[in-house]
């Protein structure tokens, strides 16, 4: 009995070591034979391929044209072979732009929210994917009818119409911005009950009667507007004798996808109550949009508009809004011109926390690594449009802007997304008026051509290497489609057209006609053409500069 056990114990093991063995000969060949197949195309990204898709604009009112680039895509061991885009956000990739590397373009008619995809593939037949958010409204939406009231194919008329004594009590001390009442025809229609006053700051203690103004419908009658719009700005384009800077500049801010002004040109014309004289022709203005509640309704969307709305200023030795951390209380922070750096506008709350708080997440934290404060900053910043916004003004040479003078930026608290958005502002010191040269640095400069000596947002975050690679591709963007000599050339001989047979009317555009006039005819003739030099070698070295990342 006991040897029959033994004999089945020994045939058991024998026969179980045979399967296992058998069983190791069926995955070998298994093995072998998946190996020797061909291999299909890897749909998981493989870490070798980056890809980076950039749109602009990412966001305006249909419909919109967006031109898309696959900037900075690239396989670290091998090439890229194929770049492939879902244009309609329908989920294939339905437009191939090898032959184009990777750039695209597309007209969205429909208003939504749009997740672009690029997809790239290598000669290893990996790919890796990238998106890009768009964002369309519809027209409608926007309480205001921009396309009418800035229409900017034509110039249409202003007429102030004010008593003698209070034309002349604006002239008694320009740089008090008094208000006196008025009554106004805007493009025809005639609005009483209404305040002008002169605004500005440099630019009213310059000679030259011809000054910047403001327009407010509601200063005597409750909730009066013109068009949905409470205020109008007049802005005499000081020290521009081509007139062309501030309208170029701001439209190449809103093609960027930057919260930005409308503008338009007008022509204003003065007119003394009872004096029997016909209205005094005073000039062409760029009639600007300000930033006010309804602006922040119309990009942010209605119910986003009640956040904290910060107007910054600066005033060299009193102090800039730098956004640097000068403690918890706002009175520690500079007062240029008595008031607070940071005007907080349309609220009497008195509450910076949110601004403090923000130079504190800026400022006020020791990071270990640039990363570390690009996260904290993403939480309670647009970091995207900011750097949409350097790349406009450093491309086309504005320096009179927060890196160097801590002035001429709005900045709000979006309650729809909790982060602070950047809003352009004052864009006349454009193409160089302030300074700098085809050559200046890809990065800017470190040394401060203003009254700003410290200004940490713009110093930190081009320590962020994936922000200095969006920052290089939206520049390349705005290279392709808006800023090089051909467009600006287009659009400038258009508005400078425009803009010629206007300025020579009547008694002539006191910028150019009359005792006071401040530059010659033929200044505003050769400010078109050094507008056009200067956009073709500062488009020369950026196109070379971003390849060598300077």
């Amino acid at each position: 009995m006991l040897r029959k056990i033994r004999d089945l114990g020994v045939f058991t093991t024998i026969e179980i070591a045979c399967v296992l063995i058998f069983m190791l000969c069926a995955l070998l060949l298994l093995l072998t034979s998946l190996t020797t197949q061909p291999s299909p195309i890897q749909t998981v990204e493989d870490t070798s391929i980056e890809a980076y898709a950039y749109a602009m604009p990412n966001t305006g009112w249909a419909p919109l044209t967006v031109y898309f680039s696959a900037f900075g895509s690239q396989d670290k061991d091998g090439e890229i072979v194929r770049y492939e885009w879902d244009l309609d956000a329908n989920g294939s990739f339905e437009s191939d732009t090898t032959v184009d590397g990777g750039y695209a373009t597309y007209t969205y008619s429909k208003p939504g929210t749009y997740i672009i995809t690029l997809q790239v593939t290598d000669n290893g037949d990996h790919t890796a994917t990238a998106t890009v958010e768009i964002n369309v409204r519809h027209p409608a939406s926007s309480s205001v009818d921009y396309w009418t009231v800035f229409d900017d194919t034509r110039i249409q008329r202003v007429d102030f119409i004010l008593t003698q004594e209070n034309w002349d009590l604006l002239w008694q001390d320009p740089g008090a911005k008094t208000e006196v009442e008025a009554s106004a025809i805007v493009f025809g229609e005639r609005v009483d009950h209404v305040a002008i006053s002169m605004k500005g700051n440099s630019t009213l203690w310059f000679p030259g009667d011809k000054k910047p103004f403001k327009l407010d419908f509601n200063a005597y009658i409750e909730e009066q507007e013109y068009q949905n719009l409470k205020m109008l700005l007049f802005h005499n384009n000081f020290g521009d004798p081509s007139m062309l800077r501030e309208k170029l500049a701001y439209d190449m801010m809103r093609f960027a996808g930057v919260p930005a002004s409308h503008v338009a040109y007008v022509e204003l014309w003065i007119d003394i109550e009872n004096d029997a004289e016909p209205p005094t022709y005073w000039g062409v203005y760029t009639m600007v949009e300000r930033p006010d509640r309804k602006f922040l309704a119309n990009r942010f969307g209605r119910g986003n508009d009640d956040g904290n709305l910060y107007k910054a200023d600066a005033w060299f030795e009193e102090g800039a809004a730098d956004l640097a951390y000068y403690g918890e209380d706002i009175n520690d922070y500079p007062t240029p011109r008595g008031e607070i750096a940071y005007a907080l506008m349309y609220q009497d709350s008195g509450d910076y926390a949110d601004i403090i708080q923000l130079c504190h997440t800026i400022d006020g934290v020791e990071y270990e690594t640039p990363e570390d404060f690009a996260t904290a900053l993403e939480k309670v910043f647009n970091v995207d449009s900011f750097l949409r916004y350097l790349a406009v003004i450093f491309l086309n040479l504005n320096f009179d802007q927060y890196p160097y003078t801590g002035n001429n930026y709005y900045i709000y608290n979006n309650p729809g997304t909790g982060k602070f958005e950047w809003i352009a502002w004052d864009m006349n010191n454009s193409w160089g008026h302030f300074g700098g040269d085809a050559e200046f640095p890809l990065y800017g400069s470190e040394e401060s051509l203003g009254p700003l000596a410290y200004a940490p947002l713009f110093s930190k975050v081009f320590e962020v290497e994936r922000y200095r690679q969006t920052y290089k591709a939206y520049l390349d963007l705005l290279i392709r489609h808006w800023f090089n000599p051909e467009q600006i050339q287009a659009q400038a001989q258009a508005l400078h057209a425009l803009i010629e047979p206007v300025i020579r009317q009547g008694t002539g555009d006191k910028m150019y006609f009359g005792p006071t006039a401040q530059f010659s005819i033929e200044a505003f003739h050769s400010g078109l053409s050094q507008i056009v030099n200067l956009t073709r070698d500062r488009c020369e070295f950026i196109q070379q500069a971003i390849y060598i990342d300077e």
